[in-house]
């Protein structure tokens, strides 16, 4: 295999991550840059995966916070050099439930809210006309279904995995 289908290859995964990462409403960069890291055998400045993947240096600063909170990331020291490198976290385990959980767990409360903002408003529409009646209980039979997927997802993230 050449170095072209070495870089090709590593190319493939960090858009795919990127991908992932991006329909789960996380960003692409977000995923690209930890699948990065992940497939460099040494640890990357800021400059580096800006260069690697022609983006802003403030775009990677950003997303690489992100990454490091949620321990997917560490930053490293190199001797002799002021620069701040990061290596990626490889468990990816630790990953999921540290960042990516939490994070669409969030997702879920936040929507559960706007759940309950709806059902509100419904309930407060008491002199309805027929028609509009029939319509906010057939809102309301699908809010229902709504709370109930949400509450099964909640619990399911809330379950002991790892």
């Amino acid at each position: 295999m050449s170095d072209k289908k070495l870089i090709q290859s590593r190319d493939n995964i960090v858009e795919a991550a990127g991908r992932t990462t991006q329909g789960f409403g996380l960003g692409r960069i977000i995923g690209q840059l930890y699948a990065l890291l992940f497939f460099s055998p040494e640890p990357m400045s800021l400059d580096d995966m800006a260069g690697e993947l022609k983006v802003s240096k403030g775009s990677v600063s950003t997303n690489i916070r992100e990454l490091e909170k949620w321990g997917a990331v560490r930053r490293v020291w190199i001797k002799g050099d002021r620069k701040d490198y990061y290596e990626a976290e490889v468990e990816f385990f630790r990953v999921i439930k540290s960042g990516i959980l939490p994070f669409i767990s969030r997702k879920l409360d936040s929507s559960l809210a706007a759940v309950s903002e709806s059902r509100e408003l419904i309930n407060a529409g008491d002199q309805l006309k027929s028609g509009d009646k029939s319509l906010a209980d057939f809102y309301s039979r699908r809010l229902d279904l709504i709370e109930k997927a949400q509450k099964k997802l909640s619990a399911l993230f809330k379950l002991p995995l790892w």
